[in-house]
């Protein structure tokens, strides 16, 4: 059913990170059915006082339609940080630049589906938020 929520992110988000810039990774599976229209997923959080500057975004092919139509988009919070993700129609990954968004509290990514994928297939997302502190 297209526009559901799930993941099961926890509740905490990392700590004891380094002053600089780094890599805050996330890896989330997805069922042959989450790649709907709207279906949302929940990723992890964000530990707070950072400042996101890209998205290092890896799927695995999600979509095994010789016509894939997949594309995603990662949110912080309620911010589309990232647009236009088309990696899970391949499985290709894409590193992308965001306008740099500082937050201040324990903040939930999330990807959302914004086209379904033609035929969905199970797979994995490897999910790096690049942030500074």
């Amino acid at each position: 059913m297209a526009g559901e929520t799930t993941g099961s992110p926890g509740t905490e988000a990392p700590f004891m990170l380094p002053t600089g810039q780094f890599i805050v990774p996330f890896t989330a599976s997805f069922g042959s059915a989450e790649n709907e229209t709207n279906d949302v997923k929940q990723i992890g959080y964000l530990p707070p006082d950072v400042t996101i500057y890209g998205v290092h975004y890896r799927p695995t092919d999600m979509d095994t339609n010789v016509s894939p139509a997949l594309v995603h988009k990662v949110s912080v919070g309620s911010t589309d940080i990232v647009t236009g993700l088309t990696g899970g129609q391949t499985g290709t990954g894409q590193t992308v630049p965001c306008i740099p968004l500082r937050i201040t509290a324990k903040t939930l990514v999330t990807v959302t589906s914004t086209t379904a994928a033609a035929t969905g297939a199970a797979g994995t997302l490897y999910l790096g938020l690049i942030c500074q502190r």
